[in-house]
């Protein structure tokens, strides 16, 4: 029994059936059997177009498929023969099958195409919009990463991530160094030269940058009212007051009997060397408690820097140089300097538990050198004349 791959009739089954006395079974095989394989053919090609298409366009090419059938169906059989025109119309009935036949199929692969070229463009769409969601979740995913001071331990896990990632880097230090709130001063970052700043005068007759002068009032307010007692020992200073200091430094080295190189080395562990002082920026408060008025470590053990500490954030301080963090910021704990770099920055740097250096991927520094360091332990015991008089610190 042997299977027609264009019907899938039994031919067997069909002669026998269709044509006992007759003939009629062949002689509808050969009839029916060549459009039959065109409409096959038809449905198939129209099929395969319309697989990404909606529901409601593969039923308008359904009804275009019937119409199609039907006009290829009449041609190949010849039944147009019964049909000619008359002398008002005298095209030939073949010639209106064939114009319909054309007609049908142009209209239906135009609503597939039509419809094929929309699900492609808004798969496109769809596959544009998730690639931006994913690009913006891990932005944002870098971002924190950044803002919690862990940008150089941090390997992205391919080169396409490497990339964002620098982009992100590279975007986030551009936007933060254009921020006059996180101008970055220490020892290896100088005051520019150009800086001027706004002060205005505290209650007590210190000075402070206009620009945290209200949240640093606010903030020593609320810390009154919640049992402390803060006081603000020293504000802005201009340039040539930090000279001055540094300078007096300098000479009480001279006088104890040091050399002038020396006397300026060791005059920098006690007062910042002009340019390199935040009080120069107008950002920075020197905060002790009436309750101890020395500026040593004591401090973080009165009542007053413990809430200043735990709620400076929420005003937009920070602790400027927390305890372990001297290797980066180049200062030793200072429980009593606080920095203004306003309320979001202070929050992020705060929740991170890191230092203004970290925050802005600032922590590349020149090595100490082995002469530095037996400096700074010959200096052991040699400063208690700096609670007899006013520390002014950096």
């Amino acid at each position: 029994m042997q299977i027609d791959p264009d019907t899938n009739h039994n031919k067997k089954d069909l002669t026998d059936t269709a044509g006992k006395g007759t003939g009629t079974g062949k002689a509808a095989l050969k009839l029916f059997g060549a459009p039959a394989r065109k409409i096959r053919m038809i449905k198939s090609r129209i099929a395969a177009a319309a697989v990404n298409v909606s529901d409601q366009t593969k039923a308008a090419a359904a009804v275009l498929v019937l119409l199609a059938s039907v006009a290829v169906l009449v041609y190949e059989t010849g039944a147009w023969h019964m049909f000619y025109g008359s002398e008002e119309d005298p095209k030939p009935f073949t010639q209106q099958i064939s114009v319909c036949r054309d007609e049908a199929g142009r209209i239906a692969l135009d609503v597939i195409e039509t419809g094929t070229e929309q699900t492609c463009t808004d798969s496109e769409e769809r596959l544009v919009s998730e690639m931006d969601k994913a690009t913006a979740s891990l932005r944002e995913e870098f971002m924190e990463i950044l803002d919690s001071g862990q940008g150089s331990t941090f390997h992205p896990a391919s080169q396409a991530e490497r990339l964002l990632f620098e982009r992100v880097r590279e975007k986030r230090k551009e936007v933060l160094s254009k921020d006059p709130l996180l101008l970055l001063v220490n020892k290896w970052h100088y005051l520019p030269e150009d800086y001027t700043a706004d002060p205005v005068t505290l209650p007590n007759g210190q000075m402070i940058g206009s620009e945290c002068y209200e949240p640093l009032m606010e903030m020593l307010e609320d810390c009154a009212e919640a049992g402390g007692n803060p006081i603000v020992c020293s504000g802005y200073r201009p340039h040539n007051k930090q000279v001055d200091l540094f300078d007096a430094q300098i000479d009480r080295w001279l006088y104890a009997g040091y050399e002038q190189e020396d006397s300026e080395d060791l005059a920098a562990t006690a007062v910042a060397i002009p340019g390199t002082s935040e009080h120069e920026l107008g950002l920075a408060a020197d905060i002790y408690s009436s309750e101890n008025m020395s500026l040593d470590e004591s401090q973080v053990n009165t009542f007053t820097q413990q809430w200043l500490m735990e709620n400076c954030w929420k005003y937009g301080f920070i602790l400027r140089y927390p305890k372990d963090k001297s290797d980066i910021t180049g200062i030793i704990f200072e429980p009593w300097h606080y920095r203004y770099v306003g309320k979001k920055h202070a929050r992020k740097i705060q929740e991170a538990g890191i230092c203004l250096e970290e925050y802005l991927e600032e922590t590349d520094h020149p090595e100490e050198t082995a002469e530095d360091s037996e400096e700074a332990e010959s200096l052991d015991g040699e400063q208690e004349y700096d609670q007899a008089e006013p520390f002014y610190g950096y």
